[in-house]
């Protein structure tokens, strides 16, 4: 029955073109293509690529995505790969540790330490052993010898309250004997230009005018910035390789016992009182010295307020490195590079025993 009234109905619509088209002027409407009267009736229209183009499209998109994660990947795969680097060379360098102290490079490898540079190992050790060794025997010949006429801090300070450098003084027409008692004036920078100056604020600009002027705040201030790098450094042995005890020095200047929780050292013939932070200091100074050898037969008078030039004719030194500084601390000569010996000038002037 269906599909004699599908049959019907085409029959009366291709009858009745003509005459529509006849009558009204339109063209006649093109025929069905295809009829299947054996199922459901279907029409075959022109192909739509509407929908491969979407597809096309969705697939680009995932290979887009696909691509990008891979790239992810392989940067997540390179990161972790340089990490395995680093971590095997850290390993290798069996936790390597290095530490700048004012210039001085101290690297630390396991239980080994490499020294700065310009202190050998050997020179080291060596000097640790001769100072367990020969510590009494140089001690002893310490306290018996006696400073140079007119340079013994000892006497001076028995003998009448240090001056204090003021702004007015004119440095230039002391005397040198009496310009290195100058509270503000080591020794050592006595006859350098400017006088008096530590190296490193020299080098700032500071005239002997302004350095002569300052202040115990502000030496006091300046002192423990300089000292910080110090306080935070390893020791590089567990000996403490300063000659002259606290009692001793005591003993040579004839002072009362120190504080608790200080003790005297002796810096370029002046006595300091330390706190523990500034011979915690002073000892990791002592440690990064160097200490050259002292002319056959000759003694270090430790009370002694020397210049450089007298330091190299008294105790027969060569001339310092460029950059580097003798002075003589607790008893030892030894020599500094500019900002060590800085530090130490710094304590001998904000510690001093007046």
């Amino acid at each position: 029955m269906r599909r004699l009234l599908f049959t019907t109905i085409l029959t009366t619509a291709c009858a009745a073109g003509p005459l529509a088209a006849a009558g009204t002027g339109f063209a006649p409407a093109l025929p069905a293509t295809a009829v299947n009267t054996d199922g459901p009736e279907t029409l075959w229209l022109a192909k739509d690529d509407k929908g491969k183009d979407k597809k096309d499209k969705k697939a680009k998109k995932k290979e887009k995505h696909e691509k990008k994660a891979e790239k992810k990947k392989d940067k997540r795969d390179k990161t972790a790969e340089k990490y395995k680097e680093k971590k095997a060379k850290r390993d290798k360098k069996d936790d390597k540790v290095e530490i700048k102290v004012n210039g001085d490079k101290v690297k630390i490898k396991g239980d080994k330490i490499e020294l700065p540079k310009g202190i050998d190992r050997a020179e080291f050790d060596q000097r640790v052993t001769r100072f367990t060794q020969d510590r009494e025997t140089t001690v002893t010949r310490l306290l018996n010898t006696p400073a140079p006429e007119g340079r013994d801090m000892a006497v001076i300070l028995g003998a009448a309250a240090l001056a204090l450098a003021a702004p007015d003084l004119n440095a230039a027409a002391l005397p040198e004997e009496e310009l290195i008692t100058y509270r503000n004036c080591p020794p050592g920078l006595a006859k350098k230009d400017p006088p008096c100056v530590p190296p490193g604020l020299a080098k700032q600009g500071v005239s002997y005018e302004q350095w002569a002027s300052y202040s115990d705040d502000q030496l006091n201030a300046l002192l423990e910035e300089r000292r910080e790098p110090y306080l935070e450094a390893d020791p590089l042995t567990e000996r403490e390789l300063l000659l002259l005890r606290s009692d001793q020095i005591a003993q040579l200047y004839n002072l009362d016992a120190a504080p608790d929780g200080h003790r005297y050292a002796l810096i370029d013939g002046q006595p300091v009182l330390l706190s523990n932070e500034d011979h915690t200091a002073l000892l990791r100074i002592n440690e990064l010295a160097r200490v050259p050898t002292i002319g056959s037969g000759i003694n270090v008078a430790p009370t002694a307020a020397l210049t450089q030039a007298d330091l190299i004719n008294l105790y027969g030194l060569e001339a310092p490195q460029d950059g580097y500084n003798y002075a003589v601390l607790n008893g030892q000569v030894i020599a500094l590079k500019d900002s060590a010996y800085e530090t130490l000038q710094l304590i001998r002037i904000a510690r001093a025993v007046l």
